[in-house]
């Protein structure tokens, strides 16, 4: 499980803080594993002038050299980079850095433009993240079809400054992910930053067996500034990341075959009840099943309660004692 940190709009066009805030996160959320820009170059393809936040998106603006910068920074340090795309200039110019994962947010997701441009530049190992807050399933399939690629993330969650926590639906999610198991899977948490159970909600996301969960981080805990909102602070990452490799330990591999605990548990004899004889036995008399009994005892067979009970009927091999657990060795091989 991998978190994200997201940095967003939160530097408000302010170069600084962003160099800044990427800095610490490298320095210090030692628990990140990567970092999110949001990269935006052409604003009159992604919003129209007449939306209420045309003018103060577009303060917030910054150049292909500023973006270099930052995007090469992250490049040199140990954290892997996500690049978000809003338009297709964005796209042309972030896909040169080979980004190992890229994203169109909700609000973009069947953006046919936008779409078509990350396909022409996407790698067969570029995991491209599909925002799928607020998006019904004909959006979310709708855009999995046009990008036909086998490295998807759905990525739920979405942000309503802040997200009410009865509006999460975690119930919803795992019926989406049954949907598509071939796809991964992350949740972007948006809880307000002074919701007390802030960190209670992300990891019950991450304990949806999420491959990604992504916190939106600041440096600037509770200051109103964009995304502020639902911005934690780089202890609370760390905080949440340290339990979420606790949740992914319980989590397990998933296999279905006994692991070693679960073995140890179930030891026939002493943990779990053996198949011991009722009687005195010679060999080559057949086992009946008033014959058998099951207990738990000191002694350890190596057959289960069922292997016991299907070898009634045949023969066994050797003269055996009444209380003798019942073994896979007293079974006369080939026999029916």
């Amino acid at each position: 499980m991998k978190i994200i940190a997201e940095t967003s709009w939160h530097h408000q066009g302010d170069f600084e803080f962003l160099k800044k805030l990427v800095s610490e996160i490298e320095r210090h959320a030692n628990a990140t594993d990567i970092i999110k820009l949001h990269v935006t170059l052409d604003l009159k393809e992604y919003m129209a002038e007449d939306h209420p936040l045309f003018d103060s998106t577009r303060k917030c603006m910054f150049g292909k050299l500023q973006w270099k910068e930052i995007i090469e920074r992250i490049l040199y340090s140990d954290k892997e980079l996500m690049l978000l795309f809003n338009d297709t200039k964005a796209v042309e110019f972030g896909m040169a850095f080979n980004p190992t994962h890229v994203e169109i947010h909700s609000v973009c997701l069947n953006d046919i433009k936008l779409l078509d441009a990350l396909k022409q530049h996407l790698t067969r190992e570029t995991k491209v993240v599909l925002g799928v807050g607020g998006s019904s399933l004909y959006e979310i399939e709708n855009a999995i079809n046009i990008l036909q690629h086998r490295n998807i993330v759905l990525m739920f969650g979405f942000q309503n400054f802040p997200t009410k926590y009865e509006d999460i639906n975690f119930a919803k999610m795992r019926k989406i992910m049954k949907l598509f198991p071939e796809f991964q899977f992350g949740y972007a948490d948006h809880t307000a930053w002074n919701e007390p159970n802030n960190i209670l909600i992300t990891l019950l996301g991450a304990a949806l067996c999420m491959d990604y969960v992504e916190k939106h981080v600041t440096i600037a805990y509770g200051e109103e500034r964009i995304d502020w909102s639902a911005a934690v602070s780089i202890d609370m990452f760390n905080e949440i990341k340290e339990k979420m490799d606790l949740i992914e330990a319980c989590n397990g591999d998933g296999l279905l075959r006994l692991n070693k605990g679960e073995q140890d548990y179930s030891i026939f004899g002493p943990m779990k009840k053996a198949a011991m004889l009722k009687k005195d036995l010679k060999a080559g008399q057949e086992l009946e099943r008033d014959m058998l009994t099951f207990r738990r005892t000191g002694q350890i067979s190596d057959l289960s309660q069922v292997e016991a009970i299907e070898s009634i009927g045949k023969v066994v091999n050797c003269d055996l004692r009444k209380n003798q657990v019942l073994l896979g060795s007293h079974i006369e091989k080939g026999n029916n």
